[in-house]
């Protein structure tokens, strides 16, 4: 029987045929969700993202979160906000959950929580670690809006990730990650105290600290049935 880990599988590929190549070489097993990130593919378009989307789903019922990040928040999307958001408003309903950056204007995020089936609100911060108390109202003013939270921070010391989980012990189903070398093993902590999602890579890492999918999932397992 499968065990679900919440492990998602990042897609990190400029096009199309590298995309579709990549989905249909995976080994499902150790797999629950897919990110496709927009953000990456060159030139991308709406009707680009259905057209991937759709060649998607043909291949693999594995559900996926569609994302298209901001170069402020970690991403390569390089054109407008209204270029952006329009990707997502027209693409949100072909795929299980959004994910939308809590920092999105409001009107703009709205939207996209209106047209989504499920929506991520995430939250990152390259730089710092903030305290608890301030990820805290970020968790809360996520739950307000959306459905899963989700919180990726810096840690410049080791006690850094422990404010991590002390968030995903307080919290029920929200994703808290703490980056970088110091922080991976939250991202495996993370499904083990209830985070509905962790993020693997599949080959490049799509964020600081990602570990491959094999790893990830492994160690997941291996704590939820000891």
């Amino acid at each position: 029987m499968k065990i679900n880990t919440g492990v998602c599988a990042s897609i990190i590929e400029e096009n199309k045929d590298n995309i579709l190549k990549l989905v249909k070489n995976l080994s499902y097993e150790n797999i629950d969700y897919l990110e496709l990130r927009l953000d990456v593919i060159e030139d991308i378009t709406s009707s680009k993202a259905t057209d991937i989307i759709k060649s998607i789903k043909q291949i693999t019922q594995t559900p996926i979160i569609l994302t298209n990040r901001t170069k402020k928040e970690g991403g390569l999307f390089d054109k407008s906000e209204e270029e952006r958001i329009t990707i997502l408003l027209e693409n949100a309903h072909l795929v299980e959950i959004t994910d939308i950056e809590l920092s999105t204007d409001e009107e703009l995020r709205q939207k996209v929580i209106d047209k989504a089936n499920k929506t991520i609100i995430s939250y990152h911060n390259f730089e710092k670690t903030p305290d608890k108390e301030f990820l805290q109202e970020i968790i809360d003013s996520s739950f307000e809006i959306g459905d899963i939270p989700k919180i990726a921070v810096k840690p410049n010391k080791l006690e850094d990730t422990f404010t991590v989980l002390q968030l995903l012990m307080e919290n029920n189903g929200i994703i808290a990650i703490s980056m970088d070398k110091i922080g991976s093993y939250t991202r495996v902590m993370g499904p083990v105290m209830g985070a509905p999602v962790t993020y693997a890579a599949i080959n490049n890492e799509s964020a600081p600290g990602q570990l491959d999918i094999k790893t990830t999932s492994q160690m997941i397992k291996k704590l939820k049935t000891d």
